[in-house]
């Protein structure tokens, strides 16, 4: 159900295991930035999209207020 936990826990575990390689840690470190960039995206872009969708319900029930 939900991979990208458990895709996200896995490289967490990754960069804290003191037996893995520099190497490795790097990589899961990078790609768990990579993915902070890409959440932090998603819900800049979904929550300006419920504000402008409840503004815009908003301004119809003025406007219908109004009449």
């Amino acid at each position: 159900m939900n991979k990208l936990g458990g895709y996200i826990t896995k490289l967490m575990t990754t960069v804290i295991d003191k037996e893995q390689e520099q190497f490795v840690k790097d990589l899961a470190l990078s790609e768990l930035k990579r993915l902070n960039v890409d959440v932090n995206d998603f819900i800049t872009k979904h929550t300006k999209d419920m504000y402008d969708k409840a503004k815009e319900q908003q301004d119809k029930k003025l406007l219908q207020e109004d009449k």
